[in-house]
């Protein structure tokens, strides 16, 4: 579950930043591949309600498929593909970003309790109907509690895309999320 903050400062059209809000729900399903590399399938969707200056409320659907490869005990790259639709009652817009990046863990003195830390780039990331972003990225960090084979999570994460920067045509978009993450493990410990 996530609270989700979508903003849009569209600069060829004026009229200040679009400031959409809502709750997204989702699951996924994760599978360790030997004793580093983890597979993932997750999906999530809501509605995004309009606040100042938005209009119209958004459909919100996004399927990530993602990977990972543990290369010391606190850090592992990471890589995959979010697919990610925007739907009102007059338009629908389809994001694409794959993205590479890293994710750090930092132990803290309770057991089980850990600091989380993450970047990604999305160097090819296209959205219908607008050109390549010149910047594409996403920050995140939160901390998280694992016992036995359940891991409790908080994290926040932001995503940032600044299409045409500098022009009249300039379009500045960032997806916030705050997300709970409850995941169960049918095999194995507590990362």
């Amino acid at each position: 579950m996530a609270f989700a903050e979508h903003r849009v400062d569209d600069r060829s059209v004026g009229g200040g930043v679009e400031i959409s809000t809502g709750t997204l729900l989702g699951a996924g399903l994760r599978v360790r591949v030997g004793s580093r590399a983890t597979l993932a399938a997750v999906g999530r969707s809501g509605v995004l309600h309009p606040g100042r200056a938005a209009t119209l409320p958004r459909d919100v659907a996004e399927l990530g498929l993602d990977g990972s490869f543990m290369m010391r005990d606190w850090l592992d790259v990471v890589a995959g593909v979010r697919v990610r639709s925007y739907t009102t009652m007059l338009a629908r817009q389809r994001w694409t970003a794959p993205y590479l990046g890293a994710a750090a863990r930092v132990p803290f003195a309770i057991s089980g309790l850990r600091g989380l830390v993450d970047a990604a780039v999305h160097p090819f990331a296209s959205v219908t109907g607008l050109s390549r972003p010149e910047v594409a990225i996403t920050t995140g960090a939160g901390i998280a509690y694992a016992r036995g084979r359940l891991d409790l999570q908080v994290h926040y994460t932001l995503e940032r895309y600044d299409f045409a920067r500098g022009s009249a045509d300039e379009r500045l978009e960032q997806l916030s999320t705050l997300t709970l993450l409850v995941q169960a493990r049918a095999l194995g410990r507590a990362p």
